[in-house]
């Protein structure tokens, strides 16, 4: 929930205002295609940023007739949105509630809604997979135990040497 403890997801910071006054101005239709396309990267290395290419972004920018700084924040605002959504593992129609108690018109509301319950599934599933960034994950192990029981010069000598090999994904 956000800072306040007010019970809204989304704090009500002024970039939050902003993004919302933003999308309010999308058609519904073309917001949810947006969204789709960035709930199919998050999870990637790139994020929302690998999810368009430079073309791809100034044609958003002429068809949603945003500027390149609002299209940024919208953007930046739907990855959020996603991303806190996977984060508190939101139901659709409560994420539909959350986005209108935060200023969002209802169809834009009830698209990315829309969206999140056709994409929950493969965004929660990339998430869990991805890797933050931290010490590499163990994938296998693999050992050998060789053990020397006697010595022509000694009658009873256990010298045990194992090998472990620890393959990890990094």
């Amino acid at each position: 929930m956000s800072e306040e403890g007010d019970g809204t997801l989304f704090s009500n910071t002024k970039r939050v205002r902003e993004a919302i006054s933003l999308m309010n101005g999308v058609d519904e239709t073309k917001l949810a295609v947006v969204v789709r396309r960035l709930a199919r990267a998050v999870g990637d290395k790139g994020g929302s940023a690998a999810a368009f290419s430079e073309e791809e972004v100034e044609q958003l920018q002429s068809h949603l007739g945003l500027s390149a700084a609002e299209l940024s924040t919208v953007l930046e605002a739907c990855s959020y949105i996603l991303e806190k959504t996977a984060y508190d593992l939101v139901k659709p129609a409560d994420l539909s509630e959350q986005l209108q108690t935060s200023g969002m018109l209802p169809p834009q509301a009830r698209a990315i809604a829309g969206v999140w319950e056709a994409e929950a599934k493969g965004v929660l599933g990339k998430l869990r997979n991805a890797s933050l960034g931290g010490t590499p994950r163990l994938q296998a192990t693999e050992w050998q135990l060789h053990v020397q029981a006697a010595r022509s010069d000694l009658s009873r000598v256990a010298e045990p040497r194992a090998i472990f090999q620890l393959v990890t994904d990094g």
